[in-house]
């Protein structure tokens, strides 16, 4: 089987927002597939949750999923609710968080019962986090302790705000290594 990449993109954002058309362009058609989440302008985790799972079905080996800002959490709430045994080829999550936002109450029932990021850690072979140093949506230290969480590297985009159109991030170059060395590594 082909690897294949399912991105949840975030608050107030769709498929053809920020950089996710530019990833679509980056692989083979069908390689990935952008999640549409349900009401972005007030979401729900419920319906996210329940969306994202319909996209993705079930992970495996061949399975990377990319999150952004809430998209990352999203991410996580379905993988916690996967029965297992799962197992995960790579998560990389963008300007992400798990800890409740003080700047976005409105997003706190997506962090409310806190998640058990460390032990979904071990169902997924490669983790890496995104983060900007001048992120005013998802403060950097929040971006930090989900990497810390996670025991995934956290790689720092100077200057790259919240990864959002709205601020000129239309790429995230940087994403591409990452990408593909975990769609090019063979897990034992």
């Amino acid at each position: 089987m082909a690897s294949r990449i399912v991105v949840a993109h975030g608050y107030n954002a769709a498929p053809d927002r920020h950089w996710f058309p530019w990833l679509v362009e980056q692989f083979e058609p069908g390689v990935v597939r952008v999640a549409t989440l349900p009401n972005p302008t007030s979401p729900e985790p419920e319906p996210w949750v329940n969306a994202l799972a319909a996209t993705v079905g079930r992970v495996d080996d061949e399975t990377i999923l990319i999150g952004h800002s809430l998209g990352c959490i999203t991410t996580l709430r379905y993988l916690e609710r996967m029965p297992g045994p799962w197992r995960l080829r790579g998560l990389i999550l963008v300007a992400g968080f798990v800890s409740p936002l003080p700047n976005l109450p409105q997003l706190d029932a997506f962090t409310t019962p806190p998640i058990d990021v460390h032990s979904l850690a071990g169902n997924i072979e490669h983790r890496h986090v995104f983060g900007s140093d001048n992120d005013t949506t998802v403060a950097p230290k929040f971006t930090a302790e989900l990497a810390r969480e996670l025991a995934a590297p956290l790689t720092i985009v100077p200057g790259a705000g919240h990864f959002v159109d709205r601020l000129g991030c239309f790429s995230i170059p940087e994403l591409l290594p990452v990408v593909n060395g975990m769609m090019h590594s063979r897990v034992p």
